[in-house]
């Protein structure tokens, strides 16, 4: 059985393969999952103390559409206020990728600096659609991420997203065979990154679609650049990568826009997400604080 949005193990081990056991699947996620953003978004009262409701609800819509908006008073200490969010749901491991800051927490604005500027997030400029860390070894893969606002851009800077189970839905429904495709276990590799010949992260090797583990949960990593991105060089997974980007370009019911302001932010199972480029207030300089962690909501 299909319980608050979670897999069996053994419906999640049929789930890409036995077409019974995906049909049970995708027709419960179909009855829970809305296409209105005005459900997504939860008022949050006192961030270090989320009543009983307030959790239930963000629970619930990250169990059943991997995201959920809030919203938190003006405060002094945003961060501390987000770090106590996360750790009401489990967010305490977090990743200590580059730039980071107090409590697994990255400070997404434009940067001067050489080697932080290098990395798109820290720029005005659009990003495309991805998963977070689909650079990652399979023991360091990122399973969900928090994105708060404490200053928006001056224009532009809005974020986009939708839910990767929609996204293999989609796909499986309209032709099966680019679903699997994309299950390939080298369909997609990113190349290892050497700073000064020193190597800062190792190659990267696996499917765009898969069952996580231990999670039993469907899992997308990918990214929409192709810039240092290997996909495998056959017909059919070309083909499938070309079917997923000509779908994540689309509008769907299912993809979902937002501009955050000051004290509103996400919570989610890494969702594929992207965002426009955006004009800074120079005294102003948009700021986002970003959580990234190892372990999904709970």
């Amino acid at each position: 059985m299909l319980s608050n949005g979670r897999l069996t193990n053994a419906l999640a081990a049929n789930l890409l393969k036995k077409q019974d056991d995906y049909q049970f699947w995708r027709d419960k996620k179909l009855a829970n999952t809305s296409s209105n953003i005005n459900d997504y978004i939860v008022e949050i009262q006192r961030p270090s103390n989320l009543t009983n409701s307030e959790k239930r609800k963000i629970l619930t819509l990250c169990e059943n559409n991997n995201i959920a908006l809030f919203h938190i008073p003006t405060s002094k200490n945003y961060e501390a206020d987000v770090i106590r969010i996360n750790q009401q749901f489990g967010l305490e491991q977090f990743d200590t990728h580059f730039f980071v800051k107090d409590k697994g927490l990255a400070h997404i604005t434009q940067s001067e600096k050489k080697d932080q500027g290098e990395f798109i997030p820290y720029t005005d400029k659009k990003i495309g659609w991805h998963t977070d860390g689909y650079y990652n070894e399979i023991n360091s893969r990122i399973r969900a991420f928090s994105l708060f606002c404490v200053q928006p851009a001056e224009s532009g800077g809005i974020n986009k997203w939708i839910d990767p189970h929609m996204v293999y839905i989609l796909l499986r429904e309209d032709n099966p065979e680019i679903a699997h495709a994309l299950t390939n276990p080298s369909a997609m590799t990113i190349p290892e990154h050497c700073v000064n010949g020193k190597v800062r992260r190792a190659t990267s090797v696996g499917p765009i679609f898969f069952i996580d583990q231990p999670t039993n949960e469907l899992y997308m990593r990918y990214t929409q650049r192709k810039k240092n991105i290997i996909f495998a060089d056959s017909k059919e997974i070309q083909e499938a990568i070309s079917r997923l980007d000509a779908l994540l370009n689309q509008q769907t019911d299912y993809h979902f826009q937002h501009l955050l302001k000051s004290g509103q932010g996400l919570l989610c199972n890494n969702v594929l997400h992207k965002r426009d480029s955006f004009i800074d207030n120079i005294k102003k300089p948009r700021l986002l604080l970003r959580g990234r962690y190892f372990n999904r909501i709970k």
